[in-house]
Formats: structure tokens, C-alpha cells, sequence
């Protein structure tokens, strides 16, 4: 009320006061406090920060197949999907993450999208309230495929291995650019997100895990001082198969013969461009 008597017709002096007012009286998120017996099992912990179909479910089962964490979704996603009784506030969500994300070795670990950040934020400051935290950042580096595999896994219903079709994809090239558009927001979030807040981080790609798994779960256990927990003789195994076959790549063909345009930097047949300003989905 105070601030709308401050919002004289056409006073772009007064739209400046109220925004800069906004800005230094808005509530901040608090972090969730952590009961001390929990935290004094905790060694040390990862966010893993992608975007969907960048190899994290394949990475989070070599974690916690070695002991370092079990790095699931636990804000949103899937564990609200999959368990009914799953909660939805996301303070009840960090202590499920510290719980049931940890390895007997006393590392824990989260999959996070920035999206997925962007709704935790609002409520929680949810690296506050990850004790002894490290930041891993796994991305793809075909994000064209990258899209294809995120089109057709929303289409079928099918984002694991061990899972069937629950129904049949079908190409929607619209639907591709879509899915490009919103993985691109998503590493630009997170790009931001660091950043700003000058953090550093591990640096895995997709390509890099399917090429040198132990390498790359190797540089992860040195993230937090730790070493790779594997039975002697075992081989590295995720649990999942790559699903990507010959109806990815007649898709990325189609999708490229239909939207690519080196003339300039929007996709004329999407139903919206590329690189509009888009900031608000994310809070970064």
C-alpha cells in the first residue's frame, strides 16, 4: 500500500524506488536446520547440477554403486511422481536428500535441475543447508541429441532402461526445438548461478562418463577426499543400458534438415525463437 502511493502516473523515478524497496525487503530463504545426529554422520556431500538427459541417471548409479552417495532427484521429479507419500514441502525434501542420498561411507548426493533449484529457492537456501557440500556440473555435449532423447523419453514415458514404453514417440520436430530451447536455459542457469556466486566446481561430460567411467568416478571421489568403495574383481555398472538406437538418429536427420539455418540465429519453424528473453523461468 505505502509503496503504491509512491507510484505517481508515468514516474519512472518512482517504478526504480519500488523496485530497488522490492529488492531489499524481500524475504530470504532460510536454510533447513540439520538435527545434530545427522549431520555428524555426514562426511561430505555433491549436488550434482545438470539438466535432463545428460547421462545423470547413468552417473548416479556409479555413485552409488562406489560409495559415493545415491544422487537421485530429491526435490521434485521423479520421487514425487514415484511415491505418493513423498513430501512436497522442500525442507522435509533436504532431510530426505541427507537420509536416504548418503552411502555408508558418509557421503551424500543430489541430482538437481536448474529448474528444479529455481522452485527449492523459493522456500529453502538450499546450499546453506547441504552440510560439507561440493558442486559437480555434468553436462552433454550434443545438445541436439540431448533433445532428441528428452522429446522422445517425455513422449514415450520411458527415461530409464528397465523401463517399457508407455506409449509410442513419434517425431514432432516442434517439439525437439522445445526441448533444445529449455536445455539451453537450464546450463545457462546454472552458468549464471556459479558465476555470480564465484563457486567452483567438477566439470563431467556425458561423453566423458560413457568413455571413461572409472576416470571420471575417480576425479568424483577426490571432490570430496574420498576413494572409489568397489568390490575387488567387479566391473563399473550403472544398472542401465544406452537407450539411444537408429530412431534418435533418424530424428536428429529430420530435426536438422527441417530447423537448421546458418543465416541467422533464430529457428523460423519453431513456435518460438531461440535466445528470447526468457530469465524468469529460473532464479539465478
Amino acid at each position: 500500500m505505502v509503496l503504491e502511493l509512491l507510484r505517481p502516473a508515468g514516474s519512472v523515478l518512482a517504478e526504480t524506488v519500488i523496485l530497488i524497496a522490492m529488492y531489499l525487503f524481500r524475504r530470504r530463504p532460510l536454510p533447513v536446520e540439520i538435527p545434530p545426529d545427522m549431520r555428524a554422520g555426514l562426511k561430505a556431500g555433491i549436488l550434482i547440477c545438470t539438466s535432463p538427459r545428460s547421462g545423470s541417471n547413468h552417473l548416479a548409479g556409479l555413485m552409488a554403486a562406489t560409495g559415493l552417495g545415491n544422487p537421485l532427484e530429491w526435490f521434485g521429479g521423479r520421487r514425487v511422481l514415484e511415491m505418493p507419500n513423498y513430501p512436497r514441502d522442500p525442507r522435509a525434501q533436504v532431510l530426505h536428500a541427507l537420509k536416504d542420498g548418503r552411502s555408508p561411507s558418509g557421503i551424500y548426493a543430489v541430482k538437481l535441475f536448474a529448474s528444479q533449484f529455481s522452485q527449492v529457492a523459493k522456500t529453502v537456501d538450499l546450499p546453506a543447508s547441504l552440510p560439507k557440500l561440493r558442486y559437480m556440473r555434468l553436462t552433454r555435449g550434443d545438445l541436439v541429441g540431448q533433445a532428441v532423447s528428452w522429446t522422445r523419453a517425455r513422449q514415450s514415458g520411458r527415461f530409464r532402461s528397465t523401463e517399457a514404453d508407455q506409449k509410442r514417440p513419434g517425431y514432432d520436430g516442434k517439439a525437439i526445438a522445445d526441448s533444445l530451447e529449455k536445455i539451453i536455459l537450464e546450463n545457462l542457469a546454472w552458468d549464471v548461478w556459479f558465476a555470480k556466486n564465484g563457486l567452483s566446481f567438477l566439470s563431467l561430460t556425458y561423453e566423458e562418463l560413457l568413455e571413461h567411467p572409472r576416470t571420471c568416478l575417480e576425479r568424483a571421489a577426490s571432490l570430496v577426499d574420498a576413494k572409489l568403495v568397489l568390490k575387488p574383481g567387479s566391473d563399473l555398472d550403472s544398472g542401465l543400458d544406452i537407450q539411444r538406437d537408429t530412431i534418435n538418429e533418424e530424428w536428429r536427420e529430420r530435426f536438422l534438415a527441417e530447423y537448421s539455418d546458418t543465416s541467422n540465429f533464430h529457428a523460423n519453424n519453431c513456435r518460438r525463437g531461440f535466445l528470447k528473453k526468457r530469465s524468469s523461468r529460473f532464479s539465478i
